[in-house]
């Protein structure tokens, strides 16, 4: 094994996946370079050039990393996009952190780390400009009731609706709509 593979692998530098892979003796696993999975000892350590070189020696594919999937897609972003899908799709529900974190299977914690991480802004605040910009597009664009727009951005109550709408924009829904139209 070259020294920079070696240094590749320690630092799960993702500039070299694709060059090559490397295999764990002890597991008989092997993984991308940039694989988060437990640091194994240099001496148990075999480097592949190819996928079929690694499993014709008798190793089978990360189920972290997956190095056999073409287009590999970070744990931490996979977990984000499953979050934006369930605000979208859930986006008209009274949605919490907690829940979020119920159907991902994570904890509300380890969510909020990682969405926070890789978007800057956490989970609830992210959903609650989704839900705002909705409503203000909806506000502008349509003559809903406050109460029919505030149920289609997941609030079941006017009020709670027009004061967190208050909060976010610095106007109430009804000036909004004033203002915009």
């Amino acid at each position: 094994m070259k020294e920079i593979e070696w240094v590749a692998v320690a630092n799960n530098d993702d500039a070299f996946d694709g060059q090559f892979y490397y295999g764990v003796s002890t597991t008989l696993i092997f993984c991308r370079p940039s694989c988060h999975s437990k640091m194994p000892l240099r001496k148990h350590v075999s480097i592949f050039s190819t996928l079929r070189s690694a499993k014709d020696a008798g190793y089978r594919p990360c189920k972290r990393c997956r190095p056999e999937d073409l287009i590999y897609t970070h744990p931490n972003t996979q977990l984000v996009n499953k979050t934006l899908s369930i605000i979208e799709l859930q986006l008209t529900s009274p949605l919490t952190l907690k829940d979020m974190a119920e159907q991902l299977f994570v904890s509300s914690t380890y969510l909020q780390k990682v969405f926070m991480k890789e978007t800057k802004v956490s989970p609830s605040r992210y959903l609650t400009n989704v839900r705002m910009s909705k409503a203000k597009h909806l506000l502008q664009h349509t003559d809903l009731l406050v109460i029919n727009i505030a149920q289609s951005v997941g609030y079941q109550n006017a009020a709670h609706f027009s004061t967190a709408f208050q909060r976010y924009t610095g106007d109430s829904p009804t000036k909004f709509r004033t203002k915009v139209q």
